[in-house]
């Protein structure tokens, strides 16, 4: 498989902002990453910035916090599909994955499924970067899940019906 650029990215996380007794205070996060497809598998790796605004009687200030750079492997065998849902203005790039554990760690992620947010300037190396995944996913099996351990019924315990008797 011929070598293919790290795709750019930015991934969506809501912000909080509260209002109460004690003044006004607003977090936003920011995380940016690359997506690298090496040999059958995905790498991500991202940094997140989170910066508060706080406002209040005694002072009004911003802090930005840095978080460590993170890393994810995901198998191209684990993913169930992968699109690029181009439009004009923002162009994402869509994995959803066979297992729910698949993005478990990322910002943003949910259950088995991602959205990656591409650039306008980066939607041609999108492009080429989806057919690379469909070509690594074509070619490697899903890897089998992890065995879990049996449970025993008499370590679960009974279930209490709040309703009538």
């Amino acid at each position: 498989m011929p070598a293919i650029e790290p795709l750019p990215f930015r991934l969506r996380v809501p912000g909080e902002d509260v209002i109460d007794f004690k003044g006004i205070q607003s977090v936003s996060y920011r995380v940016e990453g690359l997506l690298h497809l090496v040999d059958d598998t995905l790498e991500f790796e991202w940094s997140a910035t989170e910066k508060t605004e706080r406002v209040s009687f005694a002072k009004i200030g911003t802090e930005v916090d840095r978080s460590p750079i993170g890393r994810l492997e995901v198998p191209a065998g684990w993913l169930a599909e992968v699109r690029l849902h181009s439009s004009w203005w923002r162009p994402r790039l869509v994995l959803r994955a066979r297992r729910l554990d698949a993005f478990d760690g990322m910002p943003g992620a949910k259950p088995g499924a991602i959205v990656l947010r591409i650039r306008r300037r980066f939607r041609e190396q999108a492009e080429a970067f989806v057919a690379a995944v469909e070509q690594a996913r074509a070619a490697t099996p899903m890897p089998p899940l992890e065995t879990l351990p049996e449970i025993d019924a008499s370590d679960v315990p009974p279930l209490i019906d709040g309703g009538d008797t």
